[in-house]
């Protein structure tokens, strides 16, 4: 395995890195580069003086990430499992040799990541208070073969590519210059050609930082992985709201459809939770419907202007941030009725337009409306609590679960929560605390 860790500026988090390494490698045949993208802070000094590192200074100024990556391993003719870990990560005991096991449980994983502090979603570690705690943690973990998690895409900050993967996928590419978007278009690729990502739930990494997770590609990363894939969105990460709305046995042979399925990442998670789960998917974009057939049966196609046609009928269909976006959606909750067992669900989320920050700017004269959230320009429906309410009674269903999702709002926008209650009756203080709802309903009984 090589370890690469590309830095700049960052000399005391490498120093903290390395020692991490020399303290708790527990593979054989590591080997440890450490790149520098044009640093000033004279980690050359320290660095040179190691012995048991690979120190490469990039003369050329600071470079893309991915150009950097490749050159480095054009030079050092690297064809070991690759990690590629940030600097500001520190290892604790077994984390290498359980990620080694992981990658090679199944002859289809192609890559595996570890978790932390520092990272969001599946990967994120158990609550910890520090670092020691965290190397006890990981010392008290059982040790044996561990059942990892499929995903669509790895967080950045340190993913174990199989040698494998790296021959037959070739170069990273060089017009990106983030390490997140790098990284992202290299899972898309992997999921092209049928390679598995998992999680290794007990390799830690403890991020010295806690801020791993800030590091996102930015707006011309985005563009430019937009124009590569041809996808308006790269969601790689389900709705764990979404999904969690399904109730079942785990062994349960369900049938779930998603509409709007866009890469699939909903669909396999619900192959994760449900093995025995047959999933379907319809998304409008050709292109990530071609990822998204890599996990489900999908179909490309309008649900609204084309007939599609299923093998069977569901015991859930999904809508994730969709229904918005239809020109008439109680027309396609009533046609899903015809797709829906007897005792089927719809689950959906829905943006809410009552929220208070979008409130606080109408009272202000302003409804502008942005590339994404509540006022999404590609919004052609908007819905607050007792319109989706009104929709779903009107389609012959009935709600049987609805949960908030919510984020902090100002004292400022607390207080204008209170002015409008006390304005009106008939509102309640969650209709505007409420960014999202996530909704569960079924038909009515006759």
């Amino acid at each position: 395995m090589t370890i690469m860790m590309v830095v700049h500026n960052e000399v005391e988090s490498v120093k903290l890195a390395v020692q991490s390494i020399r303290l708790f490698a527990d593979i054989e045949n590591l080997s440890v580069v450490v790149i520098d993208n044009h640093s000033v802070d004279a980690i050359d000094v320290w660095a040179k003086a190691q012995e048991d590192i690979t120190y490469i200074y990039m003369d050329e100024g600071e470079l893309p990430f991915g150009q950097v990556l490749n050159k480095v391993r054009a030079v050092l003719q690297i064809h070991d499992d690759l990690l590629i870990m940030d600097a500001s990560l520190v290892l604790v005991p077994q984390t290498l040799s359980r990620l080694q096991e992981q990658l090679y449980q199944e002859e289809t994983v192609g890559a595996v990541g570890g978790v932390s502090n520092g990272f969001l979603f599946d990967q994120k570690c158990p609550v910890l208070p520090d670092y020691e705690s965290a190397v006890r943690w990981a010392g008290s973990c059982k040790a044996g073969r561990t059942c990892g998690r499929t995903v669509l895409g790895l967080q950045a900050g340190a993913v174990l590519l199989k040698k494998s993967v790296v021959a037959q996928l070739g170069d990273f590419d060089e017009e990106l210059h983030n390490r997140d978007g790098v990284i992202k278009d290299y899972a898309l690729r992997m999921v092209m050609h049928d390679w598995k990502q998992q999680i290794c739930e007990t390799a830690l990494f403890w991020d010295m930082q806690g801020n791993l997770s800030c590091h996102n590609e930015t707006e011309g990363e985005i563009e430019l992985l937009k124009k590569k894939w041809g996808m308006h969105y790269f969601n790689t990460f389900y709705n764990s709201n979404l999904v969690e709305m399904i109730v079942a046995d785990r062994d349960t042979c369900i049938h779930v459809l998603e509409i709007g399925c866009d890469c699939g990442a909903n669909l396999l998670e619900i192959r994760n939770r449900y093995p025995q789960a047959a999933v379907y998917g319809v998304e409008l974009n050709e292109k990530a419907a071609m990822v998204a057939a890599h996990t489900a049966h999908v179909q490309v196609g309008d649900i609204e202007g084309e007939a599609l046609h299923f093998p069977c009928a569901f015991d859930y269909i999904i809508f994730g941030d969709v229904l918005e976006h239809l020109h008439n959606p109680l027309k396609v909750i009533q046609c899903c009725k015809k797709l829906l067992k007897e005792d089927g669900y719809i689950v959906a989320s829905i943006p809410n337009l009552m929220h208070i920050s979008v409130m606080e700017e109408l009272l202000q004269g302003n409804f502008s409306y942005t590339e994404t959230g509540l006022l999404d320009r590609t919004h052609i429906h908007f819905f607050t609590f007792k319109e989706i309410v009104r929709m779903f009674e009107a389609g012959g269903y009935e709600v049987e679960e609805c949960k908030t999702i919510t984020f902090p709002i100002s004292p400022m926008e607390e207080s204008l929560i209170d002015r409008l209650l006390a304005l009106r009756s008939g509102t309640q203080k969650f209709m505007y605390e409420a960014f999202q709802y996530i909704i569960r309903v079924k038909s009515k009984r006759r």
